[in-house]
């Protein structure tokens, strides 16, 4: 490579992410990282999980979005940077826009078309 050629890396907004530490958190679902935002989002398919709601979830900013006549998600900020980083490395947005985008960035790069 030649060391007088510059690249930029752009950090992805959104990653899949591992299952968080604290075992509080649900076993076995999706979760979504965003770098940009140091927030994460708990998905949950509501097909075929189940999950009963504590209040301190109840109260976190959430959406239900439907992908065909079978298949929900509901996206649920469960650590919640938005309001806080936006400006800083990415834009200012409202929280829904930010599950707005989740929701497109997990639909196109993880939902298994069929």
């Amino acid at each position: 490579m030649d060391d007088n050629k510059l690249f930029e890396f752009k950090m992805p907004k959104f990653l899949l992410a591992l299952q968080p530490e604290p075992e509080h958190l649900p076993n076995k679902f999706h979760f979504i990282y965003s770098p940009l935002y140091l927030s994460l989002i708990l998905v949950i398919r509501e097909r075929t999980q189940q999950i009963v709601l504590n209040r301190e979830l109840k109260d976190k900013p959430q959406k239900l979005y439907v992908f065909n006549e079978y298949e929900k998600f509901k996206l649920i900020i469960i650590q919640n940077n938005v309001k806080v980083t936006g400006g800083e490395l990415a834009p200012v947005v409202s929280e829904t826009q930010f599950l707005d985008e989740a929701w497109e960035w997990y639909n196109t790069n993880m939902i298994t078309q069929e």
